[in-house]
């Protein structure tokens, strides 16, 4: 009997201690597919972006309890994710959702700094020739550097010139436009247009117009809807089609543009807080940009270390962008002459 309570205590000496983990470090005790699922990133590019953005959050003072970066980068990536105040503040104990809007904005806000490293557009030799390879692969179609497009991310009524915000669909809105490479890579992003924008006001005034239009980017073509105007160098599709090199061209144009309605698809899966399923982002529209540009960040983050997709629960609310009734009227300048010539000459 003795030796037997003996033996008992021995083993309970054994067992291990209990371990009370930190409920606001996910990190500590989720499995690394949950990390995914809740957080859009895996474990190690969490930590990664701690430290890349240490500097940007990391409090003045520990006075009023701060939140230290850790934690901010989790809420703010949990939001992103969920686009659900209510959900970050239950997954994460103890944080109000005025300090969830706070966090949002400066993880936002530093994300944006980071923009140039994670988005660029192929302007050396070999990004380019990459590029051009990726596209034709697709559907044969050459010299394509990007596929271009835009998509409206629903926001609050602003107080402030709220008229300019509701686009042709009749609800609030950025008009967000962007480019991609074949593997569903931003290349280019512009969000700061509001809803009632043309994306062919939108284009005409970004940077990269300008580099295209004053010559600084000389190799390429960009591939873009009826929306678009006609460039030498940005092909749309014919409109009115009249013999089967035409329909050829218009059938290999659609689907090498096709990454772009792709890579918002998947955007919006990643991070629905910008997608129209879950409602809209209630931040003021200069917030809202900031947002938006940040999961386009975590996007091309995810795709160059081949972070899963998630899966869509309404598989219907992705197809985000379906054919513009938009045409753009104005000029084309020689882009018709360019276009005439590779449809003669390839299709």
């Amino acid at each position: 009997m003795a030796a037997a309570y003996i033996l008992a205590q021995n083993r309970r000496n054994l067992r291990r201690e209990r371990v009370f983990r930190d409920r606001n470090n996910p990190l500590d005790y989720m499995t690394d597919a949950d990390i995914i699922d809740k957080f859009r990133l895996p474990r190690h590019l969490i930590l990664s972006l701690c430290v890349e953005l240490n500097a940007h959050l990391a409090p003045d003072t520990r006075r009023s309890h701060a939140l230290l970066p850790p934690l901010q980068i989790m809420v703010a990536l949990r939001f992103y994710a969920s686009g659900n105040f209510q959900t970050v503040t239950g997954d994460l104990h103890g944080i109000s959702k005025a300090s969830v809007s706070r966090v949002v904005n400066a993880v936002s806000s530093a994300l944006v700094t980071l923009s140039s490293h994670y988005i660029k557009f192929p302007q050396d030799d070999r990004s380019i020739n990459n590029t051009i390879l990726g596209f034709s692969r697709i559907a044969n179609f050459p010299n394509v550097i990007g596929a271009i497009d835009g998509t409206h991310i629903p926001v609050k009524a602003p107080k402030n010139d709220e008229h300019l915000f509701v686009n042709r669909k009749n609800f609030h809105s950025i008009n967000v436009m962007a480019v991609c490479d074949s593997r569903t890579k931003f290349t280019s992003i512009v969000a700061k247009w509001p809803g009632s924008s043309h994306d062919a006001f939108v284009w005409t005034n970004s940077t990269l117009s300008d580099l295209f239009e004053n010559g600084y980017i000389r190799r390429g073509w960009l591939l873009g809807d009826s929306a678009y105007p006609l460039k030498n160098y940005l092909m749309t599709p014919v409109l009115n089609p009249s013999n089967l090199r035409e329909l050829a061209y218009n059938d290999a144009h659609a689907k090498t543009r096709n990454p772009i309605e792709r890579s918002f698809g998947v955007l919006k899966m990643r991070f629905r807080c910008i997608d129209h399923s879950v409602g809209t982002l209630l931040f003021h529209p200069t917030k809202a940009c900031r947002i938006v540009t940040a999961c386009v960040v975590l996007h091309n983050l995810c795709t160059d270390h081949n972070v899963p997709v998630p899966q869509a629960q309404n598989p219907g609310a992705y197809q985000l962008n379906p054919p513009d009734i938009y045409v753009y009227q104005g000029p084309n300048n020689d882009g018709a002459e360019i276009r005439q010539r590779l449809i003669l000459s390839r299709f």
